[in-house]
C-alpha cells in the first residue's frame, strides 16, 4: 500500500472576528462563515462546537474522497453524522460518537480500511486525536486609538 500523498506544507490563515455580541465571522481565502458565539439560540447559527464537528466531518469526507481514489475504490455517496454532548467539568465534548455511511459496491475489507484511514489520517482528525496546543499572543488596542 502506498503512503498517503499530502501537499508538502500547506498553510492555513483564518481570521475570526466578533460581529455582534452573539455572532462571529471566520474568513479565509475570500470566503466567510458566520456562526454563533453565544449558545442557547439555534436561530443564531452553528455554535463553535458544531463548527468543530462540521470541520471534523469535512475532514473525514475529504479523506474518503482522496483515499478512495488512492485505493481504487468507488464510493457513490458518503455522509458523517455526529452525536455529542457538552461536558461541563472540565469543559469539553464527551461523549462524541459518529456514524460514517458509505454507498459503495467495494469489498467490505476495503471499506473498513478506508474507514480506518479516513478517520485517523487528516489535518483535523489527527489534530483531534493527538491534540494540538495553540501558541498565541495578546494584542491590546486602546479604544482612543481606534479609528485614527
Amino acid at each position: 500500500m502506498n503512503p498517503p500523498a499530502h501537499d508538502p506544507a500547506p498553510r492555513f490563515h483564518v481570521t475570526v472576528t466578533r460581529t455582534s455580541p452573539t455572532t462571529a465571522r471566520a474568513q479565509a481565502h475570500g470566503q466567510h462563515l458566520d456562526f454563533a458565539i453565544k449558545g442557547g439560540d439555534p436561530n443564531v447559527g452553528f455554535t463553535p462546537p458544531e463548527v468543530l464537528l462540521a470541520s471534523l466531518g469535512g475532514c473525514i469526507l475529504s479523506n474518503v474522497t482522496r483515499m478512495s481514489a488512492e485505493m481504487g475504490i468507488s464510493v457513490d455517496a458518503a455522509e458523517v453524522v455526529f452525536d455529542a454532548a457538552k461536558r461541563t467539568d472540565p469543559l469539553g465534548i464527551d461523549p462524541l460518537g459518529y456514524r460514517l455511511t458509505l454507498t459503495s459496491a467495494a469489498p467490505m475489507a476495503s471499506l473498513e480500511e478506508l474507514h480506518h484511514r479516513a478517520t485517523t489520517d487528516g489535518a483535523v482528525t489527527s489534530a483531534l486525536i493527538n491534540g494540538v496546543t495553540p501558541e498565541g499572543e495578546l494584542v491590546v488596542r486602546s479604544p482612543e486609538l481606534i479609528g485614527q
